[in-house]
Parts: structure tokens; C-alpha cells; sequence
């Protein structure tokens, strides 16, 4: 699961413009990382406090995590504010996700994971509905894979109603290395936008990159960097503001690859907030 820090930082911009082979590829990889993690260690709680930039406790936040059903379950609760989220997630017998609830809002969010014979992302298919049903939206991924098993495509659907599926085709160009090194959306066959991933000598995602049409050059949404073990240390985003700069995560992680702290700094490199993380083992 991903922990943000919801009391200090301000809305950025670069998640929520596509990056599905981001979101769903490694986003979900590194869920299942985690969740190894917590059953390698036997983890059967994991608490998160928040600190202003003072350094002082707040009260306005609070993350808890219970590991449950014997490892294949994962309770995740968080409150910010007023905010309140409470997410159920569920995995196989291999440490995978399969589905996930939040059930935090007035709408029902339910998203469901399939995966391939050789352990891949097949589909992914999420669902919004709301208590009297008024509202009912699905949203299906279907990945496809090339020859060497990395992602040549996929078609992202969405049905609301009755009404006609709103399909949106998912290309992938590969790198000299064979990474998905462009990501190119077409509507009916027209090409509709696209960015490019960059690697590391050791096959790391280093930066997410697209072209800015306001200062009409590319640059980069996310930049990642990773200690020995392969976890990622740093996260750099730009903020939806360009005098705002962009903002600094760093996270550490104790002797059992066990999070310990995340803090957020500016591009001033000052820190603004931190969540220290403790746990209770079996």
C-alpha cells in the first residue's frame, strides 16, 4: 500500500495523468513486495505517527495497518483531518493482491487482480457504486504481453450504465533494453498522448517524462532513486504549480527492509512533515 503523507504536502499533478505501466505494473509489484515483507517478518500491526516540521506530534493524522487471515489480508485505516479511509485488501498464496475494497466514501470502490501463468498482471478491473446504486462505473485494464514477456499493450475500458464503453488503447514502445521506454495512448486510432520511461544500468524505472505544453519541453513527473536492495529511497514530483517548485520524499528502512520513516521536504530541501512508522510482530 502506498503511505502518503496527507497532512503536509500540497496536490501535485504527475499521478493522475496515465502512467499505467507505473500504476499498474510496478504500483502493484511493489504492493506485493510489501506485503512479502510483513510476512516474512511476521508483522502483525504497523503503526504510522505524524510530525509537523517543528517536529511536534500532530494530532490530525494517524496510519494503522493489521496484517489478518493469516497473512492473506491486509486492513489499511488513515485518518487526516475529517478524512477518514479505510481500505481491505486481499492476496493469494503468493503473496499477489487480488482485490481491494475502500469503502471510506459515500461511493464503494472495489478493484479486483488477475494475473497471467507466468505470474503478470492479466487484468485489472475496478468498480464504483454507490449505496442506492445510482452510480455504478467500471474500469477494466487488459494487459498484453510481447515475446519476452514485457508489456506491448493494453486497453483501458470504461462502462458506465447503459451507456457505450469508452475504450482508450495502450501502446508500448521498448527500449534498447527491452523496458517499456514509451507509453502511447490512441481514441478510434488517433494518437492522443504519450511519455517516456527511463531506466538505471540495472533495469531500475529512474524517471517518469513528458512533454509539458506550457513551457513546450519535457520533463520529468516522477524521478526515483534506490538503495542496495532495490527500494526505492527517493520520489521527486513536481507540484501543479511551477513557482512551487516540487517536492522531496525520502524513506528509510530498518535491518528487515521494514519502513521506518518517510519524510517530505521542499525544493529548498527543507523538511515540511515526516511519518515514523513501529510494529508488532507475531
Amino acid at each position: 500500500m502506498k503511505s502518503i503523507l496527507l497532512l503536509f504536502t500540497i496536490l501535485t499533478y504527475s499521478t493522475l495523468q496515465a502512467q499505467y505501466y507505473y500504476n499498474d505494473i510496478i504500483g502493484t509489484q511493489e504492493t506485493n513486495r510489501q506485503m512479502k515483507t510483513y510476512q516474512a517478518n511476521k508483522v502483525r500491526t504497523v503503526s504510522a505517527t505524524g510530525f509537523d516540521k517543528q517536529g511536534a506530534k500532530s494530532n490530525d493524522f494517524s496510519e494503522f495497518h493489521e496484517v489478518k487471515e493469516n497473512g492473506t489480508a491486509l486492513k489499511s485505516s488513515s485518518f487526516a483531518g475529517l478524512n477518514k479511509t479505510v481500505v481491505y485488501s486481499r492476496f493469494d498464496n503468493q503473496a499477489r493482491v487480488i482485490s481491494t475494497i475502500d469503502s471510506s466514501s459515500a461511493v464503494q470502490s472495489t478493484t479486483n487482480y488477475e494475473y497471467d501463468g507466468a505470474g503478470r498482471i492479466s487484468t485489472i478491473k475496478n468498480t464504483v457504486t454507490d449505496p442506492a446504486n445510482d452510480f455504478n462505473q467500471t474500469e477494466t485494464h487488459q494487459w498484453f504481453y510481447n515475446s519476452a514477456g514485457k508489456p506491448e499493450k493494453m486497453w483501458r475500458i470504461i462502462s458506465t450504465g447503459g451507456t457505450n464503453p469508452d475504450s482508450l488503447e495502450i501502446r508500448f514502445v521498448t527500449d534498447e533494453n527491452g523496458n517499456p521506454g514509451e507509453e502511447r495512448t490512441f481514441r478510434k486510432g488517433k494518437e492522443t498522448g504519450y511519455l517516456y520511461y527511463y531506466y538505471d544500468d540495472k533495469n531500475r524505472l529512474t524517471d517518469i517524462v513528458r512533454f509539458n505544453s506550457k513551457l513546450k519541453k519535457l520533463l520529468p513527473d516522477v524521478m526515483f532513486e534506490y538503495d542496495d536492495n532495490d527500494r526505492v529511497i527517493q520520489k521527486i514530483t513536481p507540484t501543479s504549480s511551477i513557482s512551487l517548485g516540487y517536492l522531496i520524499w525520502r524513506y528509510v528502512f530498518d535491518a528487515k527492509g521494514l519502513k521506518s520513516k518517510e519524510a517530505l521536504f521542499n525544493d529548498d530541501k527543507q523538511m515540511t512533515g515526516k511519518i515514523e512508522y513501529s510494529y508488532a510482530f507475531n
